[in-house]
């Protein structure tokens, strides 16, 4: 019995000092949070970079996606102008008054992008924190150097790495020897493979997904040389794409002419993209039997 006594007294002293601890957290002063940004992402309609030592750039968004504007016009890659915006939502537990900013390293700033019409300026790093100062709207905060990270140093990082944009559908692809349409929802090869060797309409779709959805390893200003093989794609609002095969091994280069880019994929994105999905198949098989 004094044995079970001691037991329950231990067990109650012990919640009795958990309720004293949870009591004790939650009316402690919240640490101050500042929050450096009211604009809103998804209102956002210009960006622009400039650094201290290195080139600028600027970004608009058309609708639903984003574009370079400057120094070239080109597709933006929209999840890179996103992780650009994620500086709207930083926070600071140091607000400091903008003064003397030569001590900061932000007279001028090493980096300065500006978002509609807030100036966020990048200085140098806290020793002690390993933060970064970061002066807006006449304050010097300090903030993650994970933001500063976000930024690339040229604007061609930030080229879309899809072949189409959002809104393109491609309906038909036509190459030099055969040709893949869709009509009434339905996809075709032409000239018409064997029974045997005919694709499904799974295999049709996930060919066509293929061109539509893959994402390119690199993408880089296309220098204008003529190729001797070319893709004409079509699309569902009747206009049509050209894509010039620059190169197929080791890795697959496909460039875009109306938007002087291309795009450099793996070499077994060759054999996906430039095959009707029969002679991707009896490829497979044929390396199964041997």
């Amino acid at each position: 019995m004094k044995l079970g006594w001691i037991v329950n007294v231990l067990l109650l002293a012990a919640v009795i000092g958990l309720g004293a601890y949870a009591w004790y957290k939650g009316n402690q002063p919240k640490e101050a949070s500042h929050s450096l940004s009211t604009l809103s992402p998804s209102a956002v309609t210009k960006i622009e970079v400039t650094r201290r030592e290195g080139a600028s750039y600027a970004l608009e968004k058309r609708g639903a996606s984003w574009f370079l504007t400057s120094p070239l016009e080109a597709r933006a890659d929209q999840l890179q102008v996103q992780r650009l915006l994620d500086l709207l939502a930083a926070t600071s537990k140091e607000k400091l008054v903008a003064t003397d900013l030569k001590r900061f390293d932000l007279d001028p700033p090493a980096v300065k992008i500006t978002i509609d019409n807030q100036v966020f300026s990048f200085g140098t790093t806290n020793p002690l924190t390993q933060e970064q100062y970061l002066a807006t709207g006449g304050s010097v905060y300090l903030v993650s150097s994970y933001y500063l990270s976000l930024i690339p140093a040229r604007g061609d990082r930030l080229l879309a790495h899809n072949l189409f944009h959002q809104d393109e559908k491609p309906i038909s692809f036509t190459f030099k020897d055969f040709r893949v349409e869709q009509k009434d929802g339905k996809w075709s090869v032409l000239p018409a493979p064997a029974e045997k060797e005919r694709p499904s309409q799974d295999d049709l779709n996930r060919w066509a997904d293929d061109w539509r959805l893959s994402s390119s390893l690199l993408t880089q200003l296309w220098d204008g040389k003529a190729t001797s093989e070319t893709v004409q794609v079509k699309l569902a609002d009747g206009k049509n794409v050209v894509f010039a095969v620059v190169r197929k091994e080791p890795e697959l280069v496909l460039a875009r002419p109306d938007e002087k880019v291309q795009f450099q994929f793996s070499g077994e994105m060759s054999r996906r993209l430039l095959h009707p999905p029969a002679a991707v198949a009896k490829e497979k098989a044929g390396a199964g039997a041997s």
